[in-house]
């Protein structure tokens, strides 16, 4: 059954993340959606400067679909419900880009990873094709909101279900879902 997580006002009303969790875990294999998240808040359509369908760009689309069935096999599965473009957890959460917010992020930031500079941060600054993702600057406040609504309760899902397979199994094996963009036109 999915966990349900409270929400934040930088993502009211939804929840962030589901776990598909087995009836019975038989295997220390825990699988992760961190990119195929379709539940694009309206915070991120009025302040983005791209459609919907640039946005889904930076998706691993439908990658969550290709593997619900791990539950029936004995190992949860945990999903992004958020898009890539609105929070990378795939990122280290000090990942913040300064060119992005008209205030100063935390001292403590990454603001040098080759990430931040190529604009892939915990807060992206652009989709997969390279384009803007806004048209103005964002405040840090609402940063660090997106951060607690989402990446916070993801890593705590994660580090939940590993600490579960380490204590059942003695080792918890994370497959991280992702997809890759076709060579082709």
């Amino acid at each position: 059954m999915p966990e349900k997580i409270d929400s934040s006002p930088s993502y009211p009303g939804r929840r962030p993340i589901d776990v598909l969790a087995p009836v019975e875990t038989t295997s220390p294999v825990i699988f992760a959606s961190p990119h195929s998240g379709r539940d694009y808040p309206g915070e991120l359509l009025r302040n983005s400067r791209l459609d919907r369908h640039a946005l889904r760009q930076s998706e691993d689309s439908y990658v969550d679909l290709l593997f619900d069935e791990a539950p029936r096999m004995g190992s949860p599965l945990l999903r992004a419900l958020f898009p890539r473009a609105f929070v990378d957890v795939n990122r280290s959460r000090q990942e913040l880009d300064p060119r992005m917010f008209t205030d100063n992020v935390p001292k403590s930031s990454d603001t040098r990873s080759s990430r931040v500079i190529a604009g892939l941060g915990v807060i992206p600054r652009i989709v997969a094709d390279g384009q803007d993702i806004y048209g103005r600057k964002l405040y840090f406040m609402d940063a660090k909101r997106r951060l607690s609504a989402c990446y916070d309760p993801y890593h705590k899902a994660l580090r939940g279900l590993v600490d579960e397979a380490r204590a059942r199994f003695g080792c918890a094996i994370l497959i991280d879902c992702h997809s890759m963009p076709s060579a082709g036109g």
